[in-house]
């Protein structure tokens, strides 16, 4: 009953006034900086002035803070709380203030603050990077965004990322190098919904997901699962969570059918040649993974070369739908020094629970490190594998994909 009558009250100042530009922080060195407090997250405070835009203090180097608004505090034990905060005698230390009860709280035991009177646009984060690839035998261009909204119960993230890549071919004689004319193309479009339980440092998560990637054989996959997470560790600097769930998806993969050719047919581009005995279809792009010793005389050559036949290569999709778990974790370490250096480490699995051997991991990480305030150089990498479907021969195939890329991003 407190807690409702608490969240009334709360509600209830926000309606009747907005959140001005009174609050103060003290520094250490005794600057004193008047403002408004838009929140905390991931060692960095976030101020507004009224002779500056938004601009982050590093939270460690911050000795008080006195307002008269409400904030959601979140501690490095999991604890969610709501109500006032004042400065207290000792630096490093803040009072907090509830109808239920008062706590000395030291400001490093603070991960998360939030301004509860923040209107929904406040309380949106974003941020956007570009990134070019590392590799020498790839041109690979990369765009990401970032949204967040935080309320009072719930965690909102909702990401972006495009990318084209296409392979570089040595030019004739040696003299450079040139881009193949089939670029590889992959989107992820991701949103995840965590919801506070009443349990410390449990969450339920509510995700959804559309990812396209050529190099997988995926040509548009839709997934939507639920599950339940948890905060391992969630110290000033450190965080750790992961959750377990079930997802449901549905998919669509490409396979190539060799037909006759119409009598009528003047395309000669998606020719191919078939072997009706072993049933394998040789694309114009067919790489035959052979080693040295295991090539073919010339005898059984000329007797493959004699079985096949020229064919006229059709692409066609094949739609499915499975049940799979998945397995996710979020490891970020970021310090509290003036320049940002975070590295962050994500990690997906997914075994299929309908489709008896297959498995899907998504294994990301990057490093960023802040070279002017919000402007972040970045280094990262993706890994994709699919071991494909054992039960069809059509899209049964194992698939690996990777990149390393190095841009920068925009974190406001």
């Amino acid at each position: 009953m407190a807690r409702i009558l608490l969240a009334v009250l709360l509600l209830a100042s926000g309606m009747a006034q907005s959140h001005d530009q009174s609050d103060v922080i003290t520094m250490y060195n005794g600057d004193k900086i008047t403002g408004e407090i838009r929140g905390l997250d991931y060692g960095a405070l976030r101020v507004k002035t009224p002779y500056a835009n938004e601009f982050s203090l590093e939270w460690w180097q911050i000795a008080s803070i006195e307002s008269k608004y409400n904030f959601e505090i979140q501690t490095d034990e999991g604890e969610r709380l709501y109500g006032n905060v004042s400065s207290s005698d000792t630096s490093g230390q803040l009072i907090f203030t509830s109808i239920e009860a008062s706590a000395v709280i030291d400001l490093l035991k603070i991960t998360e603050l939030r301004p509860i009177e923040d209107t929904l646009a406040d309380a949106f984060t974003y941020t956007l990077g570009a990134s070019l690839n590392l590799e020498p035998q790839l041109a690979t261009a990369q765009l990401k965004a970032t949204v967040a909204l935080a309320t009072e119960r719930t965690k909102n993230t909702g990401k972006l990322t495009l990318q084209e890549s296409t392979t570089r071919l040595e030019k004739e004689g040696g003299k450079g190098y040139r881009r193949s004319d089939n670029p590889s193309r992959m989107m992820a479009l991701d949103f995840e919904h965590q919801r506070w339980t009443n349990r410390r440092q449990f969450y339920r998560t509510f995700t959804g997901r559309f990812d396209y990637n050529e190099s997988l054989n995926n040509y548009g996959r839709i997934s939507v699962g639920t599950g339940l997470g948890k905060y391992f560790i969630d110290n000033a600097g450190l965080r750790f969570n992961a959750s377990l769930g079930l997802q449901a998806i549905g998919e669509k993969n490409r396979y190539t059918e060799a037909v006759d050719i119409p009598p009528d047919s003047t395309n000669i581009d998606n020719r191919c040649f078939y072997n009706p005995t072993t049933e394998i279809i040789y694309e114009p792009n067919y790489e035959l993974a052979l080693e040295p010793e295991n090539l073919p005389d010339k005898d059984e050559l000329a007797q493959i070369l004699d079985q096949l036949e020229i064919r006229e290569c059709v692409s066609r999709y094949a739609s499915s739908t499975s049940l799979e778990t998945f397995a996710s974790s979020e490891f970020v370490v970021y310090n509290l020094t003036e320049k940002d250096f975070d590295v962050r480490i994500n990690t997906n699995l997914y075994p299929s629970i309908t489709e008896s051997g297959r498995f899907r991991a998504d294994i990301g990480a990057e490093i960023a490190w802040e070279m002017v305030n919000d402007l972040f150089l970045t280094v990262s990498t993706t890994t994709q594998y699919d071991s494909g479907k054992p039960d069809d021969e059509v899209t049964r195939n194992e698939k690996l994909d990777y990149n390393i890329v190095m841009g920068v991003s925009w974190r406001p």
